[in-house]
């Protein structure tokens, strides 16, 4: 879903969303605050979370240096009026970098008022090529992004690594996983996590921080109609189970969110085109 970045507030804002985490991609108007915070406004939206360009396929955005480019995505991050921005690791090699980032950009980013967010990953063909994947590595980092799929991949339990994690998360990424060793970021009653449950687990905990649906919306591309409905949908679920409404045991799962479920197809790497690739993900208000 590549779409422009006020289309796309816009869509979240009409199927009932408050915020948006934007990513800072190779798209000129996600690396521009003025353009971003228009958007937002126009939309009735906030944006809280921001998502540094991370991913392999936009290493050289900003710079190919990961300090530099977190410095880079810090101060884009402070000119929008974030309060978390999301970052990757480095990979399991560059151990300057990481000494950084566990030691040193947390209080870099505090000193601009931001929270410097470390995302749990997943191995790649059985490879761990960050450095950050299971709850112990994230434990070393003062905030957390908990990412639900990336966990499915490593097959980590939700429930212990919350155990783990839950006074150091600030914000989730929350998607289903399709149980195939890949990042499927499935709709929320599909696939083999038992999201409704965590969410209600979350709910009843003492977090306060963000919620991003990160979700794969390819099958929905070209039918705005069916994309509004299927948003809607999804992030009533996500509202309801953090406020402890879980479905009933014989209650029949979403055939919508099934069928895209189905349909979904991804890449040789895993991932497809997440929502989280895309300009902006919505964020669900809290309960």
């Amino acid at each position: 879903m590549f779409s422009p970045l006020g289309w796309t507030m816009d869509l979240f804002s009409e199927a009932g969303f408050t915020g948006v985490e934007v990513l800072f991609s190779q798209s000129a108007e996600t690396r521009d605050s003025d353009k971003i915070c228009n958007f937002a406004r126009e939309a009735g939206l906030s944006v809280p979370v921001v998502h540094g360009p991370y991913m392999l396929f936009l290493r050289n955005v900003f710079s190919t240096n990961y300090i530099d480019k977190s410095r880079r995505a810090l101060e884009l991050a402070d000119e929008v009026g974030a309060s978390t921005l999301v970052a990757h690791a480095p990979l399991r090699w560059e151990r300057g970098h990481t000494e950084w980032a566990r030691s040193e950009a947390a209080d870099e980013a505090a000193d601009r008022h931001l929270r410097f967010a470390m995302e749990n990953l997943y191995p790649l063909w059985g490879l761990h090529f960050s450095s950050v994947v299971h709850p112990n590595e994230l434990a070393e980092f003062r905030h957390v992004v908990f990412d639900t799929s990336h966990f499915g991949v490593t097959g980590v339990d939700l429930f212990e690594a919350w155990h783990a994690l839950g006074d150091r998360v600030v914000h989730l990424h929350v998607s289903n996983n399709l149980g195939n060793g890949k990042d499927s970021h499935a709709p929320l009653d599909t696939g083999v996590l038992p999201i409704d449950r965590f969410l209600a687990h979350v709910g009843r905990s003492d977090y306060s921080g963000t919620v991003t649906l990160e979700l794969d919306v390819r099958p929905y591309a070209d039918d705005r109609d069916a994309l509004l409905a299927f948003l809607s949908a999804e992030r009533a679920k996500a509202e309801r189970w953090l406020r402890g409404e879980l479905p009933a045991a014989d209650e029949p799962r979403d055939p919508a969110a099934l069928r895209l479920a189905g349909a979904l197809e991804l890449d040789e790497t895993g991932v497809g085109v997440r929502a989280g690739d895309v300009v902006a993900a919505p964020t669900v208000r809290r309960p």
